[in-house]
Parts: structure tokens; C-alpha cells; sequence
């Protein structure tokens, strides 16, 4: 799988991303395609001791900053390795693209080159959440800040379908965000939403609560853009604060070093189901191509498990069957007028 990698996107950038392509250049399944600037990427690579040949390297001019305005920035610099990236992916000379980058400019510039799958007005950011012994997903993430209900149905189906397909759940449960389970709770939002997924062929069983997402979550946990990214930016502060207290606590004296040197494998069973760095990023649902989407603060392991996550959805054919399992529930509108 040939996968473009937005070299400069992220918080450390050129650095971080040149380190998660060198640590996949051995799997034989993998073809990391580094779009960005040739000469910051040719100097990158050799300061890593890596030759300049090792990788397909697409010169892409600029770069689109994170203050940046994501609909005017893709259109003002059209050289950008965000936009030159997606149309490796449209002219089919990648089979997917991940960046840890602007969000807001990855969704407009696939918007505007890839397009959208029918039935789907509005694209959404997902991603599984650690929570032991279950499968939970989470849409949206950050795409869309403030849809219309009938986008929270159409989020509905890309969920469901994700699940079914991706993660192997037949009949996967699909629920709504709320501050209460009653069928009374919620704003004006939710309450329109819940009543259309009410009503669609899916298996909805009504409203979740935050608390519940990560110890009993449904398969599928459906809310805007907005609320989606402060609750899982809260999960992972949440997962990180837990890790250093223990750390800190667990060595403040020779007797806790000792009971955490015995607890070691139980620590580490803890620190791996709450691994947020072990999801690979986000798949940006209901465009017509595989793209991914890391966190800006990115770890190398996790970029290059984002990256492989991007190999195994185009592998799969995800756009495909997402097309496929979805209805088409409303009329196509011009990209122009979602972007």
C-alpha cells in the first residue's frame, strides 16, 4: 500500500514524521510516499543516515500552518502538502493519506479534491477509544463543530458501517452523546437527532452518557464535532494524569519501587488499555478516499501506527464498503456549499 505522509504536518513536523516512515521502511506491506518540501526532506533524511533514494519523495512548496484558516489557506496555497498529498490519492498514485496536520485544512482539501460518497453531506472524524473488553467508536471528532440532526444521522450510518466493516461487529449498537439517558435530556440538537435515529434501520438504543464511553459503551457513540473532541481530549488527559500520578506515587520511596517493581505486568496491562497512541488515527468517514488523521502532538509510534492503520483501510477497500452500506438519505449538494 503506497501511503502519502504530509511530512511537515504536526507539532514537531518534518522531524517526527521522517522518524515514523523510517521506522516502517522494513514492512514489506508498506510504501511511505513523503510529500513536503524536497530539500528539508532530502537534509532530514541524511542527518538520520538514511539515503535520499530510499523513499518516493512529491515536492509540495508550502505548508499550511495550525493558526491558519483551513478554507483559505487550501485555496490561497495551492502548493500545499496537505492538497498535493490528496491528489496523489485522487489520481491514484497513493492508496491512502495520513497527516497529523491542520484538521480543519485535511477535511476541506478532501472535501474539495476527493469528494464526498453519496448520501453523505458532511464528512466526520472517528476513532476507537481505549475501553477494556469492548469496542468503542466515536464520531464525530472534530470535522463538523455544528451540524444539522440529519448530519447526526448520516454519522450514524458511517459509524455503523465502520464498525460492521472494519472492526468486525455484526449489528453494531449505535447511540447518542447526552447528559442523561431520558429520552428528555439533551438540547434541541440531540432531541432532533435522537428522533431520526429513532427511526432509521439501525440498532440505536438511545442516549449515553459520558461517563459510560469508556466502561460500558456502545459499539458506536455518535455527537457533533465540537463535543466530540472536548470529551476525547478529556479521556486522554484523563489516561495521561492517571499514568504520572501512579509513576509519581509509585516511586516516591524504596518500599513503593519495590511494590511497583512486583506489580510491573498488572501496570502494564493498565497502560496498555488505556494506550491512546496504540488507536492510529482518525479515519475521515464519507469522502471518496482513504484518509487519515493523527494528533498533532503525535508520537513517532504513533504516527507509524496511524500510518499503518491508513494501509489496512485501503487494503480493505474502506471507502468501497462504506459506499456500499450506506443509504443514500439525502440529495447530493455541491461540494462548494459543505466545505
Amino acid at each position: 500500500m503506497r501511503i502519502a505522509l504530509d511530512a511537515h504536518g504536526g507539532d514537531i513536523g518534518l522531524k517526527r514524521n521522517i522518524s515514523a516512515a523510517i521506522t516502517l521502511r522494513e514492512e514489506p506491506t508498506i510504501d511511505v510516499i513523503l510529500v513536503g518540501h524536497r530539500g528539508q526532506i532530502e537534509a532530514e533524511l541524511r542527518r538520520n543516515d538514511v539515503g535520499v533514494d530510499t523513499f518516493t519523495i512529491v515536492h509540495a512548496e508550502e505548508q499550511i500552518g495550525m493558526g491558519e484558516s483551513a478554507i483559505q489557506a487550501v485555496r490561497r496555497k495551492t502548493s500545499n502538502s496537505i492538497s498535493v498529498a490528496m491528489e496523489l490519492v485522487k489520481s491514484g498514485r497513493a492508496d491512502a493519506f495520513v497527516s497529523a496536520g491542520h484538521s480543519g485544512a485535511v477535511v476541506a482539501s478532501a472535501l474539495m479534491t476527493l469528494g464526498r460518497i453519496p448520501g453523505v453531506t458532511r464528512p466526520a472524524l472517528g476513532t476507537r477509544i481505549p475501553s477494556p473488553g469492548n469496542i468503542a467508536f466515536v464520531l464525530d471528532i472534530g470535522a463538523v463543530i455544528d451540524p444539522k440532526p440529519e448530519v447526526l444521522l448520516q454519522f450514524g450510518y458511517l459509524g455503523a458501517a465502520y464498525a460492521h466493516t472494519v472492526l468486525g461487529i455484526d449489528d453494531p449498537t449505535v447511540a447518542l452523546l447526552s447528559n442523561g439517558e431520558e429520552a428528555t435530556k439533551g438540547n434541541s440538537l440531540t432531541r432532533a437527532a435522537r428522533d431520526l435515529l429513532a427511526d432509521a434501520d439501525l440498532n440505536f438504543i438511545g442516549y449515553v452518557e459520558g461517563r459510560d464511553m469508556l466502561d460500558r459503551p456502545p459499539h458506536v457513540t455518535v455527537t457533533d464535532g465540537f463535543t466530540g473532541n472536548v470529551a476525547l481530549k478529556i479521556a486522554e488527559g484523563t489516561a495521561s494524569f492517571i499514568s504520572v500520578m501512579l509513576r509519581r506515587e509509585l516511586t516516591s520511596s524504596f518500599r513503593t519501587k519495590v511494590l511497583a517493581l512486583a506489580l510491573r505486568p498488572v501496570f502494564r496491562k493498565i497502560r496498555d488499555q488505556l494506550d491512546f497512541e496504540g488507536i492510529g488515527g482518525a479515519p475521515l468517514l464519507g469522502v471518496n478516499g482513504v484518509v487519515i488523521v493523527a494528533h498533532g502532538h503525535s508520537s513517532t509510534p504513533a504516527l507509524a501506527n496511524a500510518i499503518r492503520t491508513a494501509a489496512h483501510a485501503a487494503e480493505i477497500g474502506l471507502t468501497d464498503r462504506l459506499r456500499d452500506a450506506l443509504p443514500v438519505t439525502v440529495a447530493d449538494v455541491p461540494q462548494e456549499a459543505v466545505v
